[in-house]
């Protein structure tokens, strides 16, 4: 039932962050491999990305990858929340004094991590290679041209068989782990000062926001050199290496 629950929450989230996520795939390819003042300024931040996306490819452009981006954060957040929930109400977060362990939740948000990243890795290649496609006044990176989830799906088999089906799962493991033992540890660390505290009712919607916050806050930071190198790892050329 976590993982279900933790899948729908994430994939519903989705339906109001792929624009931005859009743009950051674009931002992160924007001038690879050139040093600074070569290249074409396309995008030049979240908000003048938006606004060059939507005149150019349409307000719908918006949106691409929208489906596989979906479907990432259903199977990805879905195993990866659902698994460390399940770790967490069995005890294994907690020492022997009921307290929650650093270095137990570390280890298990990193577990969970990894389960996730890996099994979710085909469907962020798609997204990713979805997200990235756009018209050539405003193109950035390698242009794939699928014409959809499917299309991309059965083009990147034929081409790299199950192995290509992985093309960038070394960065996108120690992405969602790192990412991942960030995330929960912050947020289970933050329930229990505040439930110490007396902060709010323990499992109230405001601790939950509260830590919710500043766990995303923490992630963004913790995870962006990744999030970089996972990108252009993903939209690299296709190969059959």
């Amino acid at each position: 039932m976590e993982i279900l629950a933790g899948g729908l929450a994430a994939s519903g989230a989705c339906l109001f962050t792929n624009p931005l996520e859009v743009v950051k795939n674009r931002l992160q390819l924007q001038g690879e491999l050139k040093a600074r003042g070569n290249y074409a300024q396309t995008y030049r931040g979240p908000f003048h990305g938006l606004y060059v996306l939507a005149r150019t490819d349409g307000i719908l452009a918006l949106q691409s990858g929208l489906v596989p981006a979906c479907l990432y954060q259903l199977v990805m957040n879905g195993l990866r929340l659902g698994i460390y929930a399940e770790l967490e109400n069995k005890g294994c977060l907690t020492n022997k004094e009921g307290e929650v362990s650093l270095s137990r939740s570390l280890g298990c948000s990193v577990i969970s991590g990894v389960i996730g990243g890996f099994v979710g890795s085909p469907i962020f290649l798609v997204k990713t290679q979805l997200q990235t496609s756009s018209s050539s006044q405003i193109s950035v990176g390698t242009q794939h041209n699928h014409e959809n989830m499917l299309s991309a799906f059965r083009t990147i088999y034929n081409d790299g068989g199950i192995r290509g089906l992985w093309q960038g799962a070394s960065s996108s493991i120690p992405r969602i782990s790192i990412g991942s033992a960030a995330q929960l540890v912050t947020y289970s660390y933050t329930q229990e000062k505040l439930d110490r505290l007396g902060w709010g009712k323990k499992g109230s919607w405001q601790n939950n926001l509260v830590g919710a916050f500043l766990s995303g806050f923490v992630i963004s930071v913790v995870i962006n050199p990744f999030d970089v190198i996972s990108t252009r790892l993903y939209n690299q050329p296709r190969t059959n290496r």
